[in-house]
């Protein structure tokens, strides 16, 4: 093995750091996001995707068993690299990928980053010593959540974020190259005085557990996601927050506190939840609350495993808390739309007593804290309570009188319109029922599955600029600064055919445009008016994606000319069908909305348009 002996060691700590950060990096910004949002367009709502999910997991698992089952210190800078050169592999398939190669790239994905947490955390002591060791995970986990804020890289396109984090898995095998594990590693005082794996496999399932729950909430609330990640000041704040939290949970890992960096990070990710369950004012604490507790257990989860420097504690912390906590907590709120309080409880009390087992001393204020968020929890149900409230909204502001809710099961431009229809029977069972008196707008039935939050939004403050020629007016007044009816009735309107998003979007895999409709002939001139009428207040006047309404919205409309369609992997008449069906039903999850109502042939026609302006044709 080369140990570079004699050398100083600040270059491999450095390179440990550099390492830490890409693969965090890569976890953070790759395979949490921008893999699922490539996915997204080819398998459906968020639900379509829990088998993705599943395989990218399992395929972790493995990749961590097999890393600890092939680990030797004498090879580890090589099966490092063997790892990141795995990683920006997957990451390289995904780019223009179909769904069965999105299926490889999970697989890889998940392989490649098992094998390369485990590798690296079971090389990592050796390579910077024990005394160093919480302030190179610190610095490392800190400078990952950091660049992945930063506004470019945050507001980038998914497949402008899978090439940076290419580059980035390709830097992390440049460091690899430049860490050198001492032969004579210095004793793990740590590994022997802590308690059993089980303990800690207990601690950070909880954590992790918590915060992808979490993360899940603030992601898909839009009034949330805005306050959290909304505007290059605010990002730059959260990439600052991340990296001090980081660093001062490093020290105190130092310091031989890791007990209290881990009741430190449940409790600020408890209050900062709970907090956000409550929707008071108070989610400026409850951001800086949320991001320090993340960064500060992140940091922890790094170092625990690392200290051991055994490989398969690293293996058995990662498969089961890692992987397994990710995949419980977004599938709790998947299915309750809330992190339950008594969850929130739960998890807190399950850290104290792990770490009570540790025969630690809990101050008399943190399990203070922890009753309090069993006895004394604030509003538990935001979601519920936003739902009920604008519900509420929506009869006060006589919605009925223009919008009905009922689909009529035996008219079939019903269905193909506004989607599947609901028993009757549903409708009649709530309180009143809101069946509506006439239909003069679009039916809104399953209008959460047609039509995003911020696109609801936009549309309610300003109806003709997203929608021109529209009869609704203006409820701007209910979004004036302190007044909560908008967000209510966004998120009502937001919940309505949630229930049938994945019927819906089989039906719309199924439509194609009629022969006749692809056979007629192209009208230019016709086309570019109908695009400056319906298209141009968010793609602009050209299709470079600036219009009026770009600026306003988080997910950032296509630029047709310097881009390659973001939505369309397909060429021919295949492109031109996709495109069709993009333009008639839009993009659920997205500002994209649908033009259900427009003749078959104007739909063909604005989709020849737009694929005639593809410069990468």
């Amino acid at each position: 093995m080369k140990t570079n002996a004699g050398a100083s060691p600040v270059l491999p700590r450095l390179a440990a750091i550099l390492a830490i950060a890409v693969a965090y990096g890569y976890f953070l910004l790759f395979a949490e996001f921008a893999l699922l949002e490539l996915a997204k367009p080819l398998f459906g709502d968020d639900r379509a995707l829990r088998p993705l999910l599943g395989l990218l997991g399992g395929a972790g698992v493995l990749g961590s068993g097999l890393a600890a089952w092939r680990f030797r210190m004498v090879t580890f800078r090589a099966q490092l690299m063997v790892g990141f050169v795995g990683c920006a592999a997957s990451a390289a398939i995904t780019l223009g990928a179909d769904r069965t190669g999105l299926w490889l790239a999970a697989a890889g994905v998940g392989l490649s980053l098992g094998w390369t947490t485990v590798t690296l955390s079971s090389g990592l002591r050796a390579t910077t010593g024990s005394r160093w060791l919480g302030l190179c995970c610190g610095l490392g986990t800190g400078l990952a959540y950091a660049v992945s804020n930063l506004p470019p890289i945050f507001n980038a396109t998914p497949r402008i974020q899978t090439i940076i984090v290419l580059g980035i898995a390709l830097i992390g095998v440049g460091a690899s190259r430049w860490m050198f594990p001492q032969s004579a590693a210095d004793p793990e005082p740590l590994a022997r005085r802590e308690a059993g794996l089980a303990v800690w496999e207990v601690i950070f399932l909880a954590l992790v557990w918590l915060d992808a729950a979490g993360f899940y909430i603030l992601q898909h609330t839009p009034k949330l996601r805005q306050e959290t990640w909304s505007g290059e000041w605010l990002l730059f704040g959260n990439a600052m927050t991340h990296l001090i939290g980081a660093v001062l949970a490093g020290l105190l890992l130092d310091a031989g506190r890791l007990g209290a960096t881990v009741m430190f990070a449940i409790m600020a990710l408890g209050f900062a939840d709970l907090l956000i369950g409550g929707g008071g004012d108070n989610f400026a604490t409850a951001r800086v609350l949320y991001t320090m507790g993340v960064s500060a257990y992140s940091a922890a989860l790094v170092f625990y495993p690392a200290m051991s420097g055994r490989p398969w504690v690293a293996a058995g912390l990662f498969a089961l808390a890692g992987w397994g906590g990710s995949a419980l907590g977004i599938g709790m709120v998947q299915d309750l739309h809330v992190i339950p309080v008594w969850f929130i409880g739960f998890a807190g009390l399950s850290v104290g007593a792990a770490l009570l087992v540790r025969w630690r001393v809990i101050t008399t204020p943190l399990m203070l804290g922890l009753v309090a968020l069993c006895v004394f929890p604030p509003r538990t149900s935001a979601v519920e309570d936003d739902y009920a409230r604008g519900r509420e909204v929506y009869i006060a502001e006589g919605c009925i009188n223009c919008h009905s809710q009922y689909v009529r099961p035996n008219v079939l431009m019903d269905i193909l319109w506004w989607g599947p229809t609901q028993p009757l029977s549903k409708t009649m069972s709530e309180h009143p029922p809101l069946v509506g008196l006439r239909r003069q707008g679009p039916d809104l039935t399953n209008v959460g599955n047609r039509r995003n939050p911020e696109w609801q939004r936009l549309h309610l403050i300003a109806p003709r600029s997203i929608s021109p020629g529209s009869r609704m007016p203006s409820y701007a007044r209910l979004f004036r600064s302190g007044d909560l009816r908008g967000s209510w009735l966004v998120a009502y309107l937001a919940e309505l055919g949630a229930d049938t998003a994945q019927i819906r979007q089989q039906q719309i895999d199924e439509w194609k445009p009629p022969i006749e409709a692809l056979a007629l002939p192209e009208d230019e001139s016709a086309a570019r008016r109908t695009f400056i009428s319906l298209c141009a207040s968010c793609h602009g006047l050209e299709g470079r994606g600036d219009g009026e309404l770009a600026n306003q919205l988080l997910d950032k409309p296509s630029d047709f000319v310097k881009r390659p369609l973001r939505h369309v992997n397909t060429n021919g008449s295949e492109s031109l069908i996709a495109l069709s069906r993009i333009i008639k039903f839009g993009l659920p999850g997205t500002p994209m909305a649908g033009h259900e109502y427009l003749d078959d042939s104007i739909v063909v026609m604005l989709a020849r348009y737009v694929d005639r302006r593809d410069g990468h044709k």
